[in-house]
């Protein structure tokens, strides 16, 4: 990288600085950056390069803040609940999750109950308007629609009818056309995902290949291909049809949505066509560049997202690791024809590694061989799938024949990445830093390009792998070492929910409730739990348990069990059957893994961390088990509350999930004879509700810490100013998710405590 032209280290820095803000928010991520970046300035004095890259981070930190800001003006003054009434047309319309509203004061994301809505038609849509907190402690403001009526489409902008036109003429083509394949071939040409199955998009995450699905420079490629063989026959000259194909991909890019990745292929278009035009040879790397930084101006909102991330560092892997390699490849009669391609699957995958990390906790292992395997059947099927479109739109023959050849294409590729995903270790869990270090390593030896061993590729290979091992191996160690020694209670912020994790001394990892599932497909088990448990590299949960049925606690069970090896489900033993714990019954019978049932005196140990249930009673009735009592009410999913009490030395802990006050009294008098002993924490039950938490259970176990999984600004106004109230007398500490975010307490056994937030 130490040549690569200044328009790619601007927008590096101009992308880094938008990212931050859009993460952390302005004044933490202010702080941060004047606290790393001021020495380094003083030290390196007025002429470094560290001063142009500072400017450049600052510059795209505040535009992102400029602009987070600009799209919430318009929800600003609205409260959680609240009725309301928009006009506009939707530019973009889901079947599945938000679709997006345009209106006079900006775009809104609405949820829709019965199915898409109307695209590109004026309608008026009646709705509440929801707030969320995002894990990052920044705002999610959106519609959840009750109804969408269409009122006409006079006030719709003429090119948005167009393209709505468009679109529709294609998508009906493709209906008739290909039958079974629709749905794949429109997230082909049109980027409509809603006709793929999610088992199938999985099974494309799984064997590396999810991208020849998405809209990508790859496919951008392909049009371009396209479109200058088209202008090739019709005889135009190079730069003419240059401008050409940059107008048509352009065209084509915005009809599609203007997905990230297909704008940066777009943007980098353009940059090679000026080039041509100018009669002088554009940079690689710095039309990556360009594009980068015109994203981050133009839409600083999603530079922090996945997809500009993988577009960008994808395309740098494929730019540098290509031309490294044919530079080193030994010389053979098939090097131009083979290093290319090994050279752009291992770049991307190299690259991108740690950008899948930390979003998505995991890597692909089969990405290279697969897209060895699928790459040439995507790029002969697009062909066909966008003649079949022209030639239906215009009547002409031959779209039947089209589209059965693009249908036959379409059914080899994704029967064969079901196979492939169905692999067992197609993809490996990894946490970021892992992901970062193999790629250090992996990358490490193209600095040792002038030792003495340069000229023997496979000597090159094995220091490359070994290098990687290396590096993975002194950072697993270090992070082992790091959590040794301590008990690990973490309120992971959910929202609306509780998920609690358990780190033991010995690095073996427990699940206490997963999380809501919400309206529009939120699920916080796949977008919140997983990817934390992954992050600190839980590989498996000894146990889940589940506290009760209710959606808040058990919405995101099912994406846990799928997303991570469990040795057990312990629930309560009643079922009101609600969707998220039949949803995750039914995938705990898929996975093998047992479902137990929780009952007062159940007890186990894990490194000398010992669990012990006080609640429910078992099924003789209230008390201990093979007593009789009376039961809890079975539709009462609260009355039902698993409550565990965890002790480690002196450190003692109560989780107490939605238990209410009958609950806790049952608690006070199974904790122990006489006077309950007081506890180091305590998981206030209910979000903080009135209902919980009595004033005699807070002065019987005398918390120091209490922690409450809410939230914020909810519509049950939890946690309720008394129950907060009666913790401040007892003289806790009080930690809730809404205000300070994920809440990590490491434990010793001495009882001492160490409390961390994430904001």
């Amino acid at each position: 990288m130490r040549g690569a032209p200044p328009v790619l280290w601007t927008a590096a820095g101009f992308a880094a600085g938008a990212a931050a803000s859009a993460a952390f928010g302005f004044d933490r991520t202010l702080l941060t950056l004047s606290v790393c970046w001021l020495p380094i300035l003083v030290w390196r004095g007025p002429k470094s390069r560290a001063l142009p890259l500072t400017a450049c981070v600052l510059a795209g930190f505040l535009w992102g803040t400029a602009g987070r800001q600009a799209e919430e003006i318009c929800t600003a003054h609205v409260a959680d609940g609240d009725r309301a009434s928009l006009g506009g047309h939707f530019i973009r319309a889901s079947a599945e999750g938000a679709s997006v509203l345009k209106t006079d004061c900006g775009e809104i994301r609405v949820y829709t109950r019965d199915g898409a809505p109307p695209e590109a038609r004026s309608v008026t849509v009646e709705g509440r308007w929801i707030r969320s907190a995002r894990p990052d402690g920044t705002e999610a403001v959106y519609l959840s629609a009750s109804s969408v009526e269409e009122t006409g489409d006079g006030r719709v902008p003429w090119a948005t009818r167009v393209r709505s036109a468009i679109r529709g003429r294609a998508h009906d083509a493709l209906k008739r056309r290909l039958g079974t394949q629709a749905g794949t071939a429109s997230a082909l040409v049109l980027a409509e995902r809603e006709g793929i199955p999610r088992e199938l998009w999985d099974a494309f995450a799984r064997s590396g290949t999810a991208h020849l699905l998405s809209i990508s420079g790859f496919h951008v490629g392909v049009i371009a291909t396209l479109l200058g063989a088209l202008l090739s026959a019709a005889g135009q000259p190079p730069r003419r049809r240059a401008a050409f194909v940059a107008a048509g991909v352009w065209a084509y890019v915005l009809l599609i949505g203007a997905p990230t990745s297909a704008t940066r292929a777009a943007w980098m278009t353009t940059a090679f066509v000026l080039g041509r035009l100018r009669r002088a040879p554009s940079s690689a790397l710095g039309a990556l560049g360009l594009s980068a930084l015109m994203i981050a101006l133009l839409r600083p909102g999603v530079v922090g997202g996945a997809g500009f991330q993988l577009t960008v560092a994808g395309t740098a892997g494929i730019l540098i690791l290509s031309r490294w390699m044919i530079r080193h490849w030994p010389r053979h009669r098939f090097r131009a024809a083979i290093a290319p391609t090994v050279a752009a699957g291992i770049g991307a995958s190299v690259f991108t590694a740690p950008v899948l990390a930390h979003h998505f906790g995991q890597v692909p292992l089969l990405s290279l061989p697969s897209s060895i395997l699928l790459t040439p059947l995507v790029a002969a099927a697009v062909p066909g799938v966008i003649l079949t479109i022209v030639l239906d739109a215009l009547h002409l023959p031959g779209a039947g024949l089209a589209g059965a050849g693009a249908e036959g294409l379409l059914h080899a590729v994704t029967a064969a990445a079901a196979r492939l995903g169905a692999l067992p270790g197609a993809v490996v869990l990894v946490t970021p830093l892992e992901a970062g270090l193999l790629t250090a390593g992996a990358l490490l030896p193209m600095a040792l390009t002038a030792a003495p061993w340069r000229r023997r590729p496979a000597v090159r290979a094995a220091v490359s792998v070994l290098t990687a091992c290396a590096v993975l191996w002194a950072g697993q160690a270090a992070m082992s070492l790091a959590g040794r020694g301590t008990l690990q209670i973490v309120a992971i912020d959910v929202g609306q929910g509780d998920a609690i994790a358990l780190r033991t001394p010995r690095g073996r990892w427990l699940l206490v409730d997963a999380g809501p599932r919400g309206f529009g497909g939120s699920d916080a088990g796949a977008s919140r739990v997983i990817p934390y448990l992954h992050a600190r590299g839980a590989r498996r949960l000894e146990a889940v348990v589940l506290t009760h049925p209710d959606e808040d606690h058990a919405g995101g069970l099912a994406s846990v069990l799928k997303g991570i090896a469990a040795g057990a489900v312990i629930g309560p033993g009643v079922s009101i059957g609600q969707a998220g714990q039949m949803d995750g019954l039914a995938e705990a019978r898929r996975a093998g893994v047992p479902w137990r049932r929780a009952a007062v005196g159940d007890a186990w140990s894990i490194d000398g961390v010992r669990f012990r249930v006080l609640h429910p009673p078992g099924r003789a009735g209230a008390g201990e088990p093979g007593k009789a009592g009376e039961a809890p009410d079975p539709d009462a999913p609260n009355d039902w509350s698993v409550v565990l009490e965890v002790t480690w030395g002196d450190f003692s802990a109560l989780l107490t999930g939605d238990a209410d006050a009958k609950v806790e009294a049952a608690v006070l008098a199974r904790l122990g004879a006489g006077a309950p002993p007081a506890i180091t924490l305590l998981k206030v039950g209910h979000h903080g509700s009135i209902t919980s938490t009595a004033e005699a259970f807070v002065d019987a176990v005398r918390p120091q810490y209490a922690l409450i999984s809410v939230g914020a600004r909810n519509r049950y106004g939890h946690p309720d100013p008394q129950v907060l109230a009666r913790l401040e007398r007892a003289g806790a500490r009080i930690f809730r998710t809404d205000l300070q975010g994920t809440v990590l307490l490491t434990a010793r056994p001495d009882g001492t405590v160490k409390v961390r937030t994430s904001r």
